[in-house]
């Protein structure tokens, strides 16, 4: 008997038990499935962090901030060191392998008025000439602030797309004026806008808009704003592929040496960090939930095994007269197998079309319940499916084998004897 037509009986029979051979795929469909739709959402996760990071700079980058307090013995001793100008200079003077150093002023929610009654809330950013270059935001109208506004202290800015819409509807704000009140009882300082910025999206970590900002000179900031002279962050630009921890070293030495080694007062916070956190995170959970889908793969593998076993008894009699007539064992073996395989490597493909749509399904529930982003990327590797169709074929041979094995062991004349 050719191998080809032991094959072609055991999918007829199948065939012939459709309801059956449905509730066995089905199981393994919802167990490929669910494995496939948790690793789409969770590489969509990784690949949402990733254009958050590339937002704000990129991965390649490390920023020192200042600390207000510090615990000393036990009690909270207020600082009262700060950055000024000189450190970002010094920093980028010694330390080799630095791109850019981007020393930033900020403060949330400040209000901002135009001279036709409109409004915005807006986060007003005190920024250098290379902030934009550094930090891959793109100029949509104008340009952007110059060395020249930064040393000369001028009133201009430059504002995001919305905080344009904002302030000034359709109409081009280029040349337009808007006024900014920093603390309540201080008269509103003017500036002219010089230039708007492309979109960014949200910033997924505190939830507000790239683009309701405003970007003005840091030594404007600092003179007509704030009346203070030191700087709340540096970010550090190294240069691609740059080694980041002997630049860290170095940095911390220039600060160190130019505030009488006071280290207290300032800390430094890596983007590379979010990255590790955000992939251990999801390395538990994809084991946790890997681990409860491997569960219910294997209790439908064991379903699978029952169909098979019942089939055996089934057609006892038929292979019976089939070993009668000269049929051999393997023929008997292969035929079985067929059936378990076939079982399992359908309900892996059709997983995969299953696991897709759950995946595509979950992301637009994710965006209506948290709406943070505005679409949640769905990532299907190729291996992953890979995997999932030799799991699936794995799965039909581990959990065919012993019926295959027992139907082809039936002894001719037991079986001749048996009441289907």
């Amino acid at each position: 008997m050719k191998r080809r037509d032991t094959i072609t009986i055991g999918i007829a029979h199948l065939a012939e038990n459709r309801l059956r051979a449905g509730l066995s795929i089905l199981g393994i469909l919802i167990g490929i499935a669910s494995v496939l739709c948790m690793m789409a959402i969770g590489d969509g996760a990784k690949l949402l962090v990733a254009d958050q990071v590339d937002k704000l700079g990129g991965a390649n980058q490390f920023q020192f901030t200042t600390r207000y307090s510090i615990i000393r013995r036990g009690r909270r001793v207020w600082t009262k060191e700060r950055f000024n100008l000189g450190d970002a200079h010094a920093i980028e003077a010694v330390c080799p392998g630095v791109l850019y150093v981007l020393p930033k002023n900020e403060r949330y929610r400040m209000l901002v008025t135009s001279r036709q009654g409109r409004e915005t809330r807006a986060f007003l950013e005190g920024v250098t000439a290379n902030y934009a270059t550094g930090m891959r935001w793109h100029i949509q109208a104008g340009r952007f602030l110059t060395e020249n506004d930064i040393d000369h202290a001028l009133q201009v800015c430059v504002l995001g797309s919305e905080a344009a819409t904002d302030l000034f509807g359709t109409d081009s704000p280029l040349g337009q004026e808007v006024k900014v009140r920093y603390y309540w009882r201080q008269v509103p300082v003017r500036f002219r806008v010089v230039g708007v910025m492309m979109p960014r999206g949200l910033n997924l970590r505190w939830g507000w808009s790239l683009d309701n900002a405003m970007a003005i000179p840091l030594t404007t900031y600092q003179e007509r704003l704030t009346g203070n002279d030191y700087i709340e962050r540096l970010t550090v630009l190294p240069e691609p592929d740059a080694d980041m921890t002997p630049i860290i070293a170095s940095a911390r030495t220039v600060l160190l040496k130019r505030h009488r080694n006071q280290d207290g007062f300032f800390r430094y916070w890596i983007p590379t960090g979010v990255h590790s956190r955000v992939a251990r995170i999801e390395k538990v959970i994809k084991i946790a939930l890997g681990s409860i889908a491997g569960f219910s793969l294997f209790v439908s593998g064991i379903g699978i095994m029952n169909m098979c076993l019942v089939s055996v008894g089934e057609k006892t009699r038929e292979i019976g007269l089939r070993k009668s007539v000269g049929v051999k064992r393997i023929d008997i073996f292969w035929q079985f197998l067929t059936e378990s395989v076939c079982l399992c490597f359908c309900g892996g493909a059709l997983g995969i079309v299953g696991g897709w749509l759950a995946a595509h399904g979950m992301a637009r529930l994710a965006v209506r319940i948290v709406p943070v982003v505005p679409t949640w990327p769905v990532v299907l590797s190729g291996h992953w499916i890979l995997i999932s169709v030799i799991f699936s074929i794995f799965m039909g041979v581990g959990f065919g084998v012993y019926p295959a094995m027992r139907a082809a062991r039936l002894s001719p004349i037991d079986a001749l004897r048996a009441e289907n």
